[in-house]
């Protein structure tokens, strides 16, 4: 196609008869060629879900808004079109702890992460030396400052980079209420799947002493509540008894890594779709 872009239609709404024919119809009368698409219906909450990559001409993009405009009354729902090729930019939040850095750092280096960093900031200069490593701005935001002051600071930095989402690759504090509802469904935080299981310090060392069978770490959003937001994705490791401390604290760095990499692909790709504090994955 002469000129042509691809794009993600989100698509969410109660459920009725003759969606999907109206929906992938309208997209067909606007000169749009569906290249992929998913669909769910959760009939436990009467709810619809589409996810559909398209392509289509430059000046087909008003044509489909204008459209989807038009049923979004008709249909009561919500919809969103996302630039399929735009680079979401991100900022890295962090403390001393490197895995989740390293992992999401070259996985985008190998071209997995459709994102661009815009920046690392931390309560410790410990992770300075990684940032420096991969081009990277740091920002030392120190815990022992209030509050209000570490808010200011972040939004300053976060709105002078024009990042639109943050990533806590295991970042050991807690953010205040009202920058976690500023940045509302757009900071995505790794914890350990035992929470809130084994609650404080040391959770591999607890979880080893009560001889768990299971090592897990859970992606969600982070909300005012701690380790209370949507879900976006899990992931366990069996362990064995004969296995050391020291074993499963590197289990469960693996399990983490791996669980943050794939919650914020799905992120990025549009597949997460949010319903009363609720994730569909499609």
């Amino acid at each position: 196609m002469i000129s042509s872009k691809k794009f993600i239609l989100q698509i969410l709404c109660p459920d009725q008869s003759g969606l999907i024919a109206a929906f992938t119809q309208g997209i067909a009368l606007t000169g749009a060629n569906i290249l992929d698409l998913t669909q769910h219906t959760a009939k436990d909450i009467d709810t619809f879900f589409l996810r559909a990559l398209i392509e289509c001409e430059n000046d087909a993009i008003p044509k489909i808004k204008e459209h989807f405009s038009k049923m979004e009354k008709e249909k009561n729902m919500e919809w969103h079109l996302h630039d399929a090729e735009h680079k979401t930019k991100l900022a890295l939040f962090g403390s001393t702890t490197d895995h989740c850095f390293y992992e999401l750092l070259l996985s985008h280096r190998d071209g997995a992460l459709p994102c661009e960093w815009t920046c690392v900031i931390s309560n410790h200069t410990v992770l300075e030396p990684l940032a420096r490593t991969f081009n990277l701005p740091f920002f030392l935001v120190p815990s022992n400052t209030s509050k209000a002051e570490q808010d200011s600071k972040f939004n300053d930095i976060l709105h002078a980079s024009q990042t639109e989402g943050i990533v806590l690759a295991r970042y050991m504090q807690i953010l205040s209420p009202e920058f976690t509802e500023a940045w509302k469904y757009r900071i995505i935080n790794i914890h350990h799947g035992f929470l809130p299981a084994f609650k404080g310090a040391k959770p591999y060392h607890q979880a080893w002493a009560k001889g768990v069978k299971i090592i897990g770490a859970t992606a969600h959003f982070a909300t005012a509540d701690l380790d209370q937001g949507p879900i976006i994705w899990q992931s366990v490791q069996q362990v064995a008894d004969t296995g050391s401390i020291e074993q499963f604290i590197q289990i469960g760095k693996d399990v983490e890594k791996r669980t943050l990499l794939y919650a914020l692909k799905l992120w990025l790709e549009h597949r997460v779709f949010l319903h009363n504090d609720r994730t569909f994955i499609l």
